[in-house]
């Protein structure tokens, strides 16, 4: 149910220095000690203070235009365009029981690409498509480091959802919005690019579908295409209180 099981919801799961990178990278979290209690430097403050290094496609994190478009909007961009994409209400989706088939090219694994009918079905009856996160039943926290399942769109549900009225945010569980083996191509991102963002890596475990204030701030980074992020779903009870 998020972070430490607490309301509102967390979206972000704990980042260790022992994960793994999911893409080659290495580990994506890493510390550098600058000043120490135990320290002997007369002129060092008497603080705990580390430099960290984090490497944002392994967390939760968002990914602007310049992540896959030469030329496209970086996050200080968009805070400065369009800061509106990060907060506002936002409909979780259950697309229902996990629907995953084996991946013809790729060895032990299986691929769920939600069709359009299937995406449609689980927004029937939705307030609005300004932000969706896509969920699925008995989601569970970790399901973002998968190496052996991967959910995405398919182009004509990327196309229908980033045509919405409105539409500016994509949420998934998963590592990417993007399952392209061996090509260089990544059409679902460059399809919600068109009218917005992506937050990857989404902990939705516990989270109910339904309706909720989000919000999904990322590190102002300048010139990043990418950056870490920690988002909140707030039931709309809880903003009354």
């Amino acid at each position: 149910m998020g972070l430490f099981s607490l309301m509102p919801y967390i979206l972000a799961s704990q980042i260790s220095k022992s994960a793994s990178g999911l893409w080659g990278e290495g580990n994506p979290y890493s510390t550098d000690n600058i000043y120490d209690f135990c320290s002997h430097d007369p002129v060092s403050p008497p603080v705990h203070y580390d430099s960290h290094l984090l490497k944002p496609h392994s967390i939760c994190h968002f990914d602007a235009p310049a992540h896959v478009i030469h030329g496209g909007d970086t996050i200080d961009q968009i805070f400065e365009k369009n800061p509106k994409i990060f907060f506002g209400w936002a409909e979780v989706v259950n697309l229902g029981k996990p629907k995953f088939k084996p991946h013809g090219k790729i060895l032990q694994m299986q691929h769920w690409e939600v069709s359009l009918e299937e995406l449609q079905k689980a927004c029937d009856g939705l307030q609005s498509l300004q932000k969706i996160v896509l969920s699925f039943e008995n989601i569970s926290s970790d399901f973002y480091v998968s190496r052996d399942r991967a959910l995405t769109l398919s182009v004509e549900a990327a196309q229908w959802l980033s045509s919405s009225p409105g539409f500016n945010l994509l949420g998934t569980p998963w590592r990417s919005v993007d399952f392209q083996p061996g090509s260089s191509e990544r059409p679902i991102h460059k399809e919600i690019f068109k009218n917005g963002g992506i937050l990857e890596c989404l902990n939705l475990e516990g989270i109910p579908a339904g309706r909720y204030f989000l919000s999904a701030f990322p590190i102002p980074l300048k010139d990043a295409s990418e950056s870490p992020v920690c988002p909140v779903l707030y039931t709309q009870q809880e903003l009354i209180e």
